[in-house]
């Protein structure tokens, strides 16, 4: 499930203002985010994270909303001190241990177990330059998803191995080393498929159901539909107006990205195709993003 999801949650938890504190938006925020990348897997070996640092991130979102709302300044952006969050969240978070990895650890023959998992390179989070506060909570969101997962390119890890080598007269197990870089949350839900394996073999094993199909609309607290148009909201800086929004940034032709083309700009244009446009340049951001990633040293093609 994808960041359509996690876009309509964060909206949903946190667009009714006078039912929640700092403290709670932090913790949704927190804990969607949390939830949404643990239905990721990483570009090559399609392991997903297990443990990552979810209370220092939280609490160090809550500091951002705090600085947020005692910060005049229009140089502030929440988007970009929600960054130093995740990037703790990352750091030595562990990765689940299967499947494993089918590509060998370098001078193996296969690999037999997965030792450990662990990230070691937690990444570089775009920086948005100074901007206007937004008015619609849903344009902050979409903000925050464009940086997340640019930023999801440069994280990466080491994965220790029990491996087989080359031996005479048999393979003998040692251990490994497989280093991985890049993460990716899908943006459709994959649904067992009841009909495989059919008798003509024409079953794919599971449905790509695209989320836009199956998510009812975000709600207010008395049960309404939230309206697009946004709703009243508490800026606590730049880029963290409160509003309401309503579309969740998920588009229908996801398709199977990993067996695809997994570029940075088509992960986008996937993921986002209907991003709140209309405030910010998306693309003027999203290539200054690449471009910061790039002289980091990260591959976003």
């Amino acid at each position: 499930m994808s960041w359509g999801l996690f876009k309509l949650n964060v909206i949903r938890k946190t667009g009714v203002i006078n039912s929640n504190t700092v403290k709670t938006v932090a913790k949704v925020w927190a804990e969607e985010y949390d939830a949404a990348v643990k239905r990721g897997i990483d570009f090559i070996n399609f392991e997903s994270i297990q443990v990552g640092n979810k209370q220092i991130m939280e609490t160090l979102f809550f500091v951002a909303l705090l600085k947020g709302m005692s910060s005049p300044s229009d140089k502030f952006s929440l988007v970009n001190e929600f960054g130093s969050g995740v990037k703790a969240y990352w750091a030595g978070a562990s990765m689940k241990p299967f499947p494993i990895p089918l590509i060998p650890a370098p001078g193996s023959i296969q690999n037999l177990i997965v030792n450990s998992n662990i990230v070691t390179n937690v990444g570089t989070w775009p920086m948005y330059p100074p901007i206007k506060p937004v008015s619609k909570q849903e344009i902050l969101v979409d903000m925050f998803i464009i940086a997340a997962l640019i930023h999801l390119f440069s994280i990466g890890g080491i994965i220790q191995t029990t491996s087989l080598y080359p031996s005479a007269p048999t393979p003998i197990p040692a251990p490994g080393v497989i280093p991985w870089t890049g993460y990716i949350v899908p943006p459709t839900i994959p649904i067992p498929n009841i009909n495989y394996p059919s008798d003509d073999n024409t079953e794919p094993p599971v449905i790509e159901i695209p989320e836009a199909d199956i998510l009812p609309p975000p709600t207010n607290e008395n049960g309404g539909d939230i309206d697009s148009n946004g709703g009243n909201g508490s800026n606590s800086g730049n880029g963290s107006n409160s509003g309401n929004g309503s579309n969740s940034g998920n588009g229908g032709n996801g398709g199977d990205l990993l067996n695809g083309n997994t570029s940075l700009q088509n992960v986008i244009n996937v993921t986002l195709p209907d991003m709140s446009v209309d405030s910010f340049d998306a693309k003027a951001y999203i290539a200054s993003f690449q471009q910061q990633l790039e002289d980091d040293g990260c591959c976003c093609d």
